[in-house]
């Protein structure tokens, strides 16, 4: 796989992955590792978003040749836009911040139009990114799906492990 590519799926993770890896720390937690780490691939509780999903399928699965070019068309075919996607949640993410730090007096009810625009570029996203996952994991033959399966559990333990260690 190209670094190209590599680079593209690892910012679709990302940034899919980022709405849940926000949620804030609880207060009564000790410092430790940061939510993302605590539970799940995807962050704080959200599970396995679907752009979090795609490097485990993509690198657990020993690709072919054949199959890295269908990545690497599947990916093409959908850049523009997951670009568009992105720059929307930027943007109401922007609008969203500059309200809240803002002079302006606000409440959650001034403020709910903009969460709702953070929650409709978030939900578009992860449609697509679904939609994107769905398309990847069609390319991967029965075998690789087993050893992505195994890959994930192996890294729900570890994940279990390290919360176990950061309650003693």
């Amino acid at each position: 796989m190209s670094t190209r590519t590599s680079i593209a799926i690892a910012t679709l993770a990302a940034l899919i992955g980022a709405p849940a890896v926000l949620h804030a720390q609880p207060p009564d937690m000790p410092p430790g590792p940061p939510p993302m780490m605590m539970r799940g691939m995807a962050g704080g509780g959200g599970g396995d978003a679907p752009g979090m999903v795609i490097p485990l399928m993509l690198h657990s699965a020993r690709l072919t040749p054949e199959q890295r070019d269908k990545v690497k068309a599947v990916m093409g075919a959908h850049r523009e836009q997951l670009h568009t996607l992105f720059k929307q949640l930027e943007s109401a993410n922007d609008a969203l911040a500059s309200r809240l730090v803002g002079p302006a007096a606000v409440d959650a009810a001034a403020l709910k139009p903009d969460v709702e625009r953070v929650a409709q570029a978030r939900q578009a996203l992860m449609d697509h990114g679904l939609a994107i996952a769905l398309e990847l994991r069609a390319i991967l033959t029965p075998e690789q799906l087993a050893a992505v399966t195994t890959k994930r559990a192996k890294l729900e333990d570890l994940q279990r492990q390290m919360r176990e260690l950061m309650r003693e």
